[in-house]
């Protein structure tokens, strides 16, 4: 398939390949975010069920 140039200047398959390159980066986005390892907070803190709490 040979290259076709609209009169607008754009080729539809230029289109289509920023697609895939943007699925192709979110998928890898989507992949590290869940393997991701969540990490702790050192500000929490644990109410022990003792405890009262007055407002």
């Amino acid at each position: 398939m040979r290259w076709k140039i609209e009169p607008d200047g754009h080729d539809p398959r230029q289109i289509d390949l920023l697609a895939i390159v943007a699925i192709i980066l979110i998928v890898i986005a989507v992949g590290h975010f869940m393997t991701e390892h969540p990490k702790r907070h050192l500000t929490s803190s644990f109410v022990e069920p003792s405890q009262t709490v007055r407002w």
